[in-house]
């Protein structure tokens, strides 16, 4: 089994969402008389829902595409208003084990990953001309304090699979897998108290280190739109 991580991240439209005024989910427009569509040299196979002829919501194009914000799945998605948005994706031969690995990845852990880049970043950006003793200790502050975080209230909205085949030019079939896409969400409110908290034990009595301190969590409410993992199963 081959595992690698990747930019955070897709969806069922099982039991559909919730928190919503309306469980209406906008669909994508593509749907078939099968499950066959055609997308390039990828062919979309089979999907959930297909039996019954349902169309691909558009949310899950959205993620597909690479597009993770709130804003953006709000007006498409029920469920996700208001809410900090975090997708977990995963990639594999059988669809049983790509769901349950989906499902019980520790996205706390993910999310404190990225956490961890986008502060990292932001340090270095405002730190730039800084002695290398500084800026080390300033990194080392912030990294220890975001393991620290635990995002209580993360919860799924949605899940979503496609099964794919990979096509040659000559039309051939030379890969076959399933795509499974989880969104997970908590209030935004909820996600920000936890990073405050989280971020509560950095000395900030100095006005640089007060500034840092809320540049950082400006960055992360703001970059922070997903925990994507995506896992290749042989």
């Amino acid at each position: 089994m081959k595992k690698s991580v990747l930019c955070l991240a897709v969806i069922a439209l099982s039991a559909l969402l919730f928190g919503c005024k309306t469980t209406e989910t906008k669909g994508s427009g593509i749907k078939g008389k099968s499950a066959k569509v055609a997308t390039g040299k990828r062919v979309i196979e089979d999907y959930q829902g297909a039996t019954f002829g349902a169309e691909i919501p558009e949310w899950v194009k959205l993620i597909g595409e690479g597009q993770y914000s709130t804003e953006i799945l709000n007006p498409v998605m029920p469920g996700v208003g208001g809410k900090k948005v975090f997708v977990v994706t995963n990639r594999g031969k059988n669809l049983s084990y790509v769901e349950q690995w989906a499902d019980l990845v520790k996205v706390e852990t993910e999310v404190a990953g990225i956490m961890e880049r986008v502060a990292g970043k932001s340090v270095e950006a405002e730190m730039s001309g800084s002695d290398d003793e500084s800026l080390k200790e300033t990194l080392d502050m912030y990294r220890i304090s975001l393991t620290d975080v635990r995002l209580s209230g993360l919860e799924k909205i949605a899940s979503y699979w496609v099964k794919v085949n990979v096509l040659d030019k000559k039309k051939n079939v030379t890969d076959s897998f399933y795509e499974y896409y989880a969104v997970w969400g908590m209030e935004k409110k909820t996600f920000n108290d936890q990073l405050k908290q989280a971020l509560k034990s950095i000395d900030e009595t100095a006005t640089e280190s007060s500034y840092l301190k809320a540049k950082v969590t400006a960055e992360i409410m703001d970059k922070v739109a997903d925990a994507d993992a995506v896992v290749d199963v042989d």
